[in-house]
């Protein structure tokens, strides 16, 4: 895989595999009785490719630059994910007075999904340059 096709494949790679997530466990959900929307799926997806999105260009981009430091930029940007959940799902959760398993998968599932991809391509980066 050469290195400039790399933000093409994270992307089309980020996007297919959120979408179809997003259907999956929409379906699930629904399936199960809930409602999706009042989990704030949308948000939570949103969020993370948004964040999966910054992580992976600010890595390529100072791919040559910080090398040394690409590893913090990874970790750095699993941190303002955390912090972004905390601020933007998190209140929304808590109001009945707990986080229920539910809520805790709908962030999760597309967040261990953007994770896993991240690391992927990082690791394929950290081999190439």
């Amino acid at each position: 895989m050469k290195l400039r096709t790399y933000p093409i494949r994270f992307v089309f790679l980020l996007l297919v595999g959120l979408i179809a997530l997003f259907f999956a466990q929409s379906w699930i959900l629904e399936g199960k009785g809930h409602d999706p929307h009042s989990l704030h799926i949308i948000k939570s997806y949103v969020l993370n490719l948004i964040m999966a999105l910054i992580v992976f260009f600010a890595i390529y981009i100072f791919r040559n630059k910080y090398r040394d430091l690409l590893g913090f930029f990874f970790l750095g940007g699993s941190l303002l994910k955390f912090a972004l959940f905390f601020i933007f799902l998190y209140p929304s959760y808590i109001l009945d007075g707990t986080l229920e398993r539910l809520e805790f998968l709908v962030f999760f599932v597309p967040y261990g999904f953007a994770l896993v991809l991240e690391t992927y391509f990082l690791v394929k980066l950290l081999n190439t340059v």
